[in-house]
């Protein structure tokens, strides 16, 4: 009978089942004869003596007859399946055997659902190859935390050098390789990415991933680890450090690059202090779009946080900022003009830290880096190239970095173009130079120089700045601007000797001083520079100092005086106590017999003949503000400065200056905002010394008397001049009855500043005010004899002289004694 099953199969597989049948026949007939012989042997050992077999009789008997029951049932069954098998043949057996009695479950139920697996993996399902990459670099959590803080590894801050690297194929080697020599054409390779951020360079497994949402991850993904605590922060990408921080107190912020994930800034803002916060927000609103921000919290940072800066942070999608608490640990991490990326927080109520402090925070996430979007579309010059080489490094600096700000001009603030022109052509211009002493604070100095560069009238071919090190970032400030740099080492014991000497070497350099050897480091001056430029006028500026849009205009009608004028040191912009209250005029100058250091213009014709001889000797410790006042005491002059001030102290961190002298002091001094305005010949006539004198005296005789307290009555708006006799001793360095009237002024109360023999000048509600020392000023013997001098009551005194001994406390105290003081307050009142 044909086998019509069999003529649906390939001539192969039909050779292949024919020699299966023969193999299975060949077996049954082996295994047949296999049987026989155990049988017949089974027999044999029956009929033997037990003195010739060793085994028991009853054991063999009994094991022999069930092998010839066994080997007889196999006789019957194995004949009858190989005869069945041999006449049907494999292939029909198994077809009526098996299929037969399965053939509707298969039918009905199995051919259905292999059909419908079909369909979803054809049409839904993605490749297996590309099941399996997805897998391989899918983001799994991780117990560990980056190696470099493991303590089991050798030391806490020691970087781990990667055991190995993965290996990058070569652009050329796969182009090479995925090119067949049948084609013309060869397929291009993609691009490796080159950047020492790249994932593909870091030895990051990815079982040591982010613990947060699982994504897939490519070779522009990047990996941040950030730990904040009490004492330390940290953060590394890609296991490489970018950040570390042991000492300073409060928030800590890194700006990274989207592209390239290199730290692009890196600021601290001790918002355990008051008004750094109105710093951080000016900062966060500088940064450009895009940007990834870290946030962390060192020590302390809640205490002076108040809903600005706390609303300026909820932007970024913050969670817990609102909740942040004294002592407490927090970081963030977010895109600017984006979404948060991670966030992580530590009350200091739940940690197992004794209520001290929260318990250090540990926070691991991912970001993908963008594609490069091309530079900004800025026209094609010298200024905007600069620009675009300083603004892929650093940020920061606002409408520097903008793209929508297309001119370098249009970074600035243009005043009127006809003024510059007009001081240009006067001789000061080419005779004033202006030198900045800068630490390592770029965007202090950013800010400096940009207020020079919207001053018209200055001169920016002799401006040149004096840093404490090669800093990378202050460096590129002034490279960007054009300007020279000089970097001077520190030299002396302190800082305030390292600024006295850096000084020094600035006049030696500019204005060609020659000081005496036992007042330079080392007994000479070492030749390794080349001095910029030589001037007659110096201005001296700090990188926290800015200057207003008429400064050089009031330099240039002023600074006459000095050319007539022997017994004047120099001429301020700065005025301690040009705050709203007391200060209204702009074309009022006046002398003080006391040293203002800031923003002073001095010439080389004072420097040689009172600045070298008084300077201090090497071995000293004293500050510059020391040295200049021993200069004014040799040479017995003054200095001339303004009454509405022309610059501006902007830092709230400082050698001399804390964040709360700055918010209630210097905050509130405010510059000139306007060149609109003519200072004649004859106002500069009037500061020479004796016309000065004689014109106080007129003054001082005919102004009215008062008895006012100004924290409980006012003064009337008025012209005509009004004299206040106040207790003032000659050997009290803070009197307290000065101090109270000042501080009812609300201006500068810390310490007398500005005086002229004890006779300190205002402009008050349109009235010309004095206040004299009595005793103390050689003016008090105009004091009419039926005035009494002003002495406020002895609870008042009191309070003076406390407040005073507070603020000299906490100038001189160190953060970790101010720290433990305002802890043990802090649990004192709780």
């Amino acid at each position: 009978m044909v086998n019509l099953f069999s003529l649906f199969l390939p001539s192969t597989l039909k050779k292949s089942i024919t020699e299966a049948n023969k193999k299975v026949r060949w077996t049954t007939e082996r295994l047949s004869q296999s049987v026989q012989c155990v049988s017949d042997f089974s027999h044999t050992a029956t009929d033997q003596s037990p003195n010739s077999v060793r085994l028991d009789a009853a054991e063999a008997n009994y094991s022999f007859s069930a092998i010839a029951t066994t080997s007889s049932k196999w006789t019957e069954i194995i004949p009858s399946f190989a005869g069945t098998v041999s006449r049907m043949g494999l292939t029909t057996f198994l077809r009526r055997r098996l299929c037969s009695k399965t053939g509707v479950f298969l039918k009905r139920l199995v051919l259905p659902l292999m059909v419908l697996y079909l369909v979803i993996q054809v049409f839904f399902m993605k490749p297996s190859e590309q099941i399996e990459q997805d897998l391989n670099h899918s983001i799994r959590s991780s117990g560990k935390l980056d190696p470099i803080l493991d303590k089991s590894k050798s030391g806490y801050h020691k970087m781990m050098a990667p055991k190995s690297k993965m290996e990058i194929p070569d652009a050329k080697e796969s182009k090479s390789s995925s090119s067949s020599p049948g084609n013309d054409e060869s397929v291009k390779a993609p691009p490796v990415r080159t950047s020492a951020w790249s994932l593909a360079t870091a030895n990051i497994t990815d079982k040591s991933k982010v613990r947060f949402k699982p994504h897939s991850i490519n070779d522009q993904t990047v990996t941040l680890t950030l730990m904040s605590s009490a004492d330390k922060i940290f953060m590394s990408l890609n296991k490489k450090e970018i950040y570390r921080n042991l000492k300073d107190r409060g928030i800590h912020i890194v700006v990274l690059n989207q592209y390239s994930g290199k730290p692009m800034a890196k600021r601290v803002f001790d918002t355990f202090s008051v008004g750094l916060e109105n710093e951080m927000t000016n900062f966060i609103d500088n940064i450009q779009d895009g940007r990834i921000l870290v946030f962390a919290v060192r020590d302390e940072a809640s205490s002076e946080l108040t809903w600005v800066g706390r609303n300026k942070i909820r932007e970024f999608g913050s969670r817990w900022i609102n909740k942040l608490g004294y002592r407490d640990m927090w970081a963030l991490v977010a895109r600017k003009g984006g979404l948060k990326l991670a966030e992580t927080y530590s009350n200091v109520a739940t940690a197992d830290t004794g209520y001290e402090y929260g318990g250090p925070v540990f926070l691991r996430t991912d970001f993908d880096l963008e594609e490069w979007k091309g530079d900004c579309n800025w026209p094609s010059n010298e200024r905007n190239d600069a620009r675009r080489i300083f603004c892929l490094k650093y940020d920061g600096y606002g409408s520097l970095c903008n793209c929508d700000v297309k001119e370098w001009e249009d970074v600035f603030f243009t005043a009127d173009g006809k003024l510059h022109r007009e001081l240009t052509q006067k001789k000061i211009y080419k005779e004033l130079g202006v030198a900045i002493l800068a630490s390592n604070r770029p965007h202090y100095l950013y800010r400096t120089v940009k207020s020079l560069w919207e001053a018209p009238g200055v001169n920016r071919n002799q401006i040149v700045v004096y840093l404490d090190s090669p800093h990378k970032e202050c460096m590129a400030v002034t490279k960007l601007f054009g300007i020279h740099t000089v970097v001077r080492q520190k030299t002396g014991n302190s800082t305030e000797e390292f600024i006295r000497h850096k000084s020094q070497r600035m006049m030696k350099d500019l204005m060609g001083t020659e000081f005496p050897a036992s007042s330079i480091p080392g007994g000479a001056f070492e030749n390794d520079i080349i001095p910029p430029f030589m001037v007659p006028k110096l201005l001296i500026l700090e990188d926290d100092i800015e200057v207003s849009i008429d400064a050089f205009k009031y330099l240039y009608d002023v600074g006459e005086i000095m050319d007539i004028d022997e017994t004047v040191l120099g001429v301020s912009l700065y005025n301690y106590y040009g705050t709203r209250e007391v200060s209204s005029s702009l074309t009022t100058s006046y002398r003080t017999n006391t040293i203002v250091h800031l923003a002073l213009m001095t010439s080389a014709r004072v420097a040689k003949e009172h600045f070298a001889p008084a300077w201090p000797k090497n071995t000293s410790s004293v500050s510059l503000r020391f040295a200049f006042l021993k200069a004014l005491r040799h040479l017995n002059g003054d200095v001339v400065y303004p009454e509405v001030s022309r610059a501006k102290h902007f830092s709230y961190s400082g050698i001399f200056v804390y964040a709360g002298v700055q918010v209630n002091l210097f905050e509130t001094i405010l510059p000139a905002l306007t060149t609109d305005y003519t200072l004649s010949k004859d106002h500069v006539k009037s500061l020479v010394r004796a016309n000065y004198d004689a014109n106080l005296l007129s003054q001082l005789s005919r102004a009215a008397t008062g008895e006012y307290d100004f924290c409980k009555h006012d003064l009337p708006f008025g012209t005509n001049p009004v004299v206040i006799y106040v207790s003032y001793e000659k050997e009290d360095k803070n009197p307290p009855n000065f101090k109270y009237v000042m501080e009812c002024l609300r201006t500068w109360a810390i310490f007398p500043e500005m005086g002229y023999h004890h006779v300190w000048q205002f402009h008050y509600h349109g009235h010309p005010l004095y206040i004299v020392g009595a005793p103390a000023s050689s003016y008090s013997y105009l004091r009419p004899d039926t005035y009494k001098v002003l002495e406020y009551s002895k609870e008042i005194a009191e309070k003076v002289k406390r407040d005073a001994s507070k603020h000299k406390k906490d100038v001189m105290e160190s953060d970790v004694e101010r720290n433990y003081r305002m802890a043990k307050k802090s649990s004192t009142s709780s």
